[in-house]
């Protein structure tokens, strides 16, 4: 019976934490706002992404970045790096009318203390600006 409820531990986890993987949020600018190139700022963005793996380095499942805020996931992949944190800024651009996302910064955090440092939930935040080229 240990052997199976250590088995489900994983699953069950990852059950609980796919309920917001990805997340991607977006705020009017305020009046005027620039950018760090002096280009107007239409829309703040903020981009979240989040994953469990294994002994910090074998993925299970992470927020799937080119679709967010629709709670998919993909299991067996790596996908917390910064490229992917930026394609999760870019991702909406036409939606919300804009050229290009500035001003990009992106943290990680990571916590290995669920099942003594075996199972480990990391997650990335990238913040940016977007903005109209030559308007």
């Amino acid at each position: 019976m240990k052997k199976w409820m250590l088995l489900l531990l994983p699953i069950l986890l990852g059950a609980v934490g796919c309920s917001h993987t990805s997340t991607l949020k977006w705020t009017p600018a305020l009046p005027g706002q620039v950018s760090a190139s002096g280009k107007a700022v239409k829309w703040n963005l903020v981009a979240e992404n989040k994953g469990m793996y294994l002994f910090y380095f074998i993925p299970l499942w992470n927020g799937y970045p080119t679709r967010p805020n629709r709670h998919d996931y993909e299991i067996g992949k790596h996908l917390l790096s910064r490229p992917h944190m930026r394609r999760m800024l870019d991702c909406k651009l036409d939606k919300l009318e804009a050229d290009h996302v500035e001003d990009v910064k992106i943290s990680e955090k990571s916590s290995g203390m669920l099942g003594l440092w075996i199972i480990w939930m990391r997650s990335m935040r990238a913040e940016g600006v977007a903005v109209t080229l030559g308007k």
